[in-house]
């Protein structure tokens, strides 16, 4: 299988809402008519993908199979990684943030945590787009347009929502209170809106942080350096470290860096290069 990943990323207005723009394309070698590409995604906030001309896929998240996934598709946030089998065909699709989900949805982002749905289910606007996404010779001119519309329809979000975002990146934090200091709100304030906004309880949200701030420190290290890399990303040892990679990996991290994950590998390096991140969730709030 031939693959090739892009990366686009969006307009500076939606710098706040989209987190980028990606297009995915898998090509069958010659003479290869049977085994499926495998791959996998880390936890991420919400995207809204489309493909075109592909082979029916799936991906696991969790306990939860879908099986195949919708040509238009929401993925919600998720816990785990998604862990691929698909054949040839093109992707496309926008990273929402957390802001964005609030700014061009509103509703509680948690319902549909850890789910991949039908986009007509979430956003009807959106999936009403997949012709002008395929025709689009500019994805990314494409989708600004179409999401700076809907942007400037919609009733302005929670500043708190960037500010939270914000002191999950910070290794510092790592309790409920930091996230609300000077937000003027209560910690069950804080638990619905990250919950609305985000998809998971505060406390979720900064383990899935850590864990992920500490695979991004040790993925390009010799294994003897990993554990002030961990303990810089917030952890006190490596062991609970390893117990994180069961809870959000689904298996030992030795299995899983020992996966071929071409993609994944790809994805990572070219979406630093590109939007500043090698994982959606490491982003921050400004695009910075």
């Amino acid at each position: 299988m031939i693959a090739t990943v892009d990366f686009w990323p969006p307009d500076p207005r939606l710098k706040r809402y989209v987190s980028g723009y990606h297009r995915y394309t898998l090509v069958r070698d010659e003479g290869d008519t049977d085994s499926a590409f495998r791959d996998v995604f880390f936890p991420a906030w919400s995207n809204i993908r489309f493909t075109f001309d592909a082979e029916p896929w799936g991906v696991r998240v969790g306990r939860r199979a879908f099986d195949p996934v919708p040509a238009c598709a929401f993925f919600g946030p998720t816990s785990h990684a998604g862990y691929v089998s698909a054949g040839s065909g093109i992707l496309v699709g926008v990273g929402l943030t957390p802001a964005g989900w609030a700014r061009l949805h509103g509703g509680t982002v948690a319902l549909w945590a850890d789910r991949i749905a039908p986009l007509d289910q979430v956003f009807p606007v959106l999936a009403a787009a997949r012709d002008g996404v395929r025709d689009a010779q500019d994805p990314a001119a494409f989708f600004d347009a179409v999401l700076l519309g809907l942007v400037e329809r919609s009733p302005p979000e929670s500043p708190a929502i960037d500010a939270i975002m914000s002191r999950l990146l910070d290794p510092a934090i790592d309790r409920v209170e930091g996230l609300a200091d000077g937000l003027g709100l209560s910690a069950r304030q804080i638990g619905r809106l990250t919950r609305t906004c985000f998809g998971f309880t505060p406390k979720l949200l900064l383990r899935r942080a850590r864990f992920l701030r500490a695979f991004d420190a040790i993925r390009t290290l010799d294994r003897g350096l990993w554990t002030g890399a961990i303990r810089d990303a917030g952890y006190w040892d490596g062991s609970h470290f390893l117990r994180d990679c069961h809870l959000f990996l689904d298996m030992a991290l030795g299995d899983f860096m020992t996966m071929e994950r071409p993609i994944n590998r790809i994805s990572m390096r070219r979406r630093d290069e590109v939007l500043g991140a090698p994982m959606q969730s490491l982003a921050r709030p400004d695009g910075a």
